[in-house]
């Protein structure tokens, strides 16, 4: 048993809060094309001015600018060439009420509509679902409560959507699967529980998105296997369902994910051997797979991982000998197998790692003494191998 001094370090790098926002490409004249008669704007004005009036007075005074019908004026809102309502960018300034009165069918051209960062509360009200055009839809951040309304699933145009860091309970909807527009799908930091009668919590329905490339389910109480259909979404890039209680193996269908470069499955009940197919994700930054169930042995397609920055499987029933192929992971500044049954020699190879700042091979069974070639790791911070 090899005994060095160690330097704590605080726990893997896997997501804590991922506020992922990819380029927003809306065109906004694609989609006003039809003016907006002049009774329809005063409408749209009546509407706002409704739920101004609904939420706490104290919170009202960000609305100050709200006055009369000439909307286009107002904080917040932003027109078309039609004067019409085309944004709604009410983020971070502290309104506190529901969404309960706001009349959002009367907003025809709304495209973008973003609440994040307040302290709404209550239901996410399902006439939500009947603002048609609605690329952007951000809810994230507020105290907001009850189910997934399945009538968000009618705004077809969607591109982005986030409901994350709410007390949002129930399952995801299957019928998400209509949203074939969407780029981001955030919905991490709730208490969502999956629907076990229905094809585990995660609908297979997902594997419809195939224009997704953001996924962060994490910090849920999801449960249920992952679906294979998960291996449609080909232009899929982040991948984090950590922090729940998912079962099951790791589907093969995962090495079908070529762009992906952020996978984080930390702290679930995974359990069977990692796919050889892993070695398919030549994009891949960061893989986590740190505290679930894992067994056998890791798998020698690690080393085709050539983009592999952060490596992290701490904490499972691993076993076997650490591959040498790890010495191709040439970039890779963290490399964490600590708390396995992993035995045998330490590769020297690990000594081609010249990036590595932080190593954690602990509490295995490897013997043998450390090789001279870890003499080139002039970056090393955290060094554990006792």
């Amino acid at each position: 048993m090899i005994s060095i001094a160690v330097t704590p370090l605080s726990y893997c790098i896997c997501l804590s809060r991922v506020l992922l926002i990819t380029t927003v490409f809306i065109i906004i004249a694609f989609t006003s094309s039809f003016a907006t008669s002049p009774s329809n704007i005063g409408k749209e004005a009546e509407a706002l001015l409704e739920w101004k009036a609904s939420l706490d007075n104290q919170r009202q005074f960000q609305l100050s600018s709200w006055v009369g019908n000439i909307t286009c004026q107002w904080v917040g809102i932003s027109c078309n060439n039609f004067s019409s309502i085309s944004h709604v960018n009410l983020t971070g300034v502290g309104l506190k009420g529901t969404l309960y009165s706001f009349s959002f069918s009367t907003l025809h051209s709304l495209i973008s509509l973003n609440l994040s960062y307040n302290l709404l509360y209550g239901t996410i009200p399902s006439h939500l679902g009947n603002i048609s055009e609605l690329i952007y839809l951000d809810l994230s951040a507020n105290q907001l409560s009850g189910i997934i309304p399945p009538e968000l699933c009618q705004l077809t145009s969607l591109v982005i959507l986030n409901l994350n860091e709410n007390d949002i309970t129930g399952s995801i909807p299957h019928q998400i699967g209509k949203l074939h527009l969407l780029n981001e799908l955030n919905l991490f930091s709730n208490s969502l529980i999956g629907s076990i009668l229905l094809s585990g919590s995660i609908p297979h329905e997902l594997g419809n998105l195939t224009s997704l490339r953001t996924l962060s389910l994490h910090r849920n109480i999801l449960t249920g296997s992952i679906p294979v259909s998960i291996g449609s979404l080909g232009n899929l890039t982040i991948l984090a369902l950590s922090e729940n209680k998912l079962s099951g193996s790791i589907c093969h269908e995962i090495g079908m994910l070529a762009s992906l470069t952020w996978l984080n499955f930390y702290n679930n009940n995974l359990s069977g051997s990692i796919p050889t197919s892993i070695g398919n994700l030549g994009n891949l930054n960061v893989l986590c797979l740190d505290s679930n169930k894992l067994s056998g042995s890791i798998p020698q397609e690690i080393g085709m991982l050539g983009s592999l920055l952060v490596f992290s499987l701490t904490d499972n029933n691993l076993s076997g000998q650490i591959p040498a192929s790890v010495g191709n992971l040439t970039k890779l500044t963290r490399l964490r197998l600590r708390i396995n049954k992993l035995y045998g020699y330490i590769p020297q190879e690990i000594g081609k790692l010249k990036f590595l700042t932080n190593l954690y091979l602990s509490m295995n069974d490897l013997n043998g003494s450390i090789p001279y070639e870890f003499n080139n790791l002039t970056y090393l911070e955290h060094f554990e191998l006792s």
